[in-house]
């Protein structure tokens, strides 16, 4: 048997050239006969590929389970799944193939879509492919898209690049429908309260607005309320307090600063307000905190965010 030569990274990521400059997805043609090669050896990618095939049948090999396509029908494999492709018969096997990174779909790993539609199935284990079979409505959309893909990218016309990505869209679509991921899946909802997080510790010295938190996340004010509340068990604004509280600490401790310098430091309003919390939180004042912490060891004195 003999292997195709395909452009490999150190780690088997196939590196493969853009179909148009600009646009960064890749499509070609995999032809098996004995004449060239019989198989392409293992390897993987850093983009969703499908593959319909064209000729013949041909088998795709992942770790623990093979698929066998025959002409007309088509596979999704999932990104970074290591795979074997090869052909199954004594004539031509042939696939048209296209990769799909998923910044193409979208670019904002904040935004909605990339949270809902996105995320999910590059992390969900059970999506590493999905049989495309033309003998079912919704597949057959998939293949009916593929087609007019390599039908825009050999006439080239007129605004084929945004010709090219509604069908892409399409297919991403109905490829979601296929593998029917709950919209509120668990994996949404860690990326989504870990976002939350990172956005409040990187700036938690600003002065927040619910508006700010709901506009990163485009969410709507109550839902992003409703949503850390139901994930974390506390308000948003505790966590913040809390959090600010936990910095303000480490100046009291370790450096001169006045109490309104590091109430305004660390993102209160003002130093009453500062003062309240922080009483609210430790059972005691910011000012009797540092008196003590200067007579008491480091690490005897800490807060756990609540």
């Amino acid at each position: 048997m003999i292997a195709k030569n395909i452009r490999l990274s150190d780690n088997k990521q196939e590196l493969v050239k853009s179909v148009l400059p600009g646009l960064p997805i890749s499509a070609f043609y995999t032809f098996f006969s004995k004449d060239t090669y019989s198989y392409i050896d293992w390897h993987w990618h850093e983009a969703f590929q499908y593959c319909l095939v064209t000729e013949g049948s041909v088998d795709f090999l992942l770790p623990n389970r093979s698929y066998r396509v025959t002409k007309g029908n088509g596979i999704f494999i999932n990104m970074q799944q290591v795979h074997l492709c090869k052909g199954t018969t004594s004539d031509t096997s042939a696939y048209f193939c296209i990769d799909i990174p998923p910044s193409f779909i979208c670019s904002d790993e904040h935004s909605r879509i990339y949270l809902k539609y996105l995320a999910p199935i590059m992390e969900q284990p059970t999506s590493q492919a999905l049989i495309i079979s033309r003998h079912s409505s919704v597949p057959l959309e998939i293949l009916g898209a593929l087609r007019e893909i390599q039908s825009l990218l050999k006439d080239a016309p007129d605004y084929l690049e945004l010709d090219v990505q509604t069908e892409i869209l399409k297919i991403w679509k109905y490829t979601f429908q296929l593998l029917n991921v709950p919209a509120n899946s668990d994996f949404t909802d860690n990326n989504r309260i870990k976002i939350i997080i990172q956005y409040l510790q990187q700036h938690y010295s600003d002065k927040i607005t619910l508006d700010d938190v709901a506009l990163h996340l485009a969410l709507s004010r109550s839902e992003c309320c409703r949503f850390f509340k139901k994930v974390t068990g506390q308000t948003m604004f505790s966590y913040l307090n809390s959090l600010r509280i936990n910095k303000s600490m480490d100046l009291l401790k370790n450096t001169d600063m006045g109490i309104a310098e590091i109430a305004d430091t660390v993102g209160f309003c003002s130093q009453s307000y500062f003062t309240d919390c922080f009483k609210k939180v430790k059972n005691i004042t910011p000012k009797k905190y540092r008196e003590l912490s200067e007579r008491i060891p480091n690490n005897v004195l800490s807060l756990d965010i609540q």
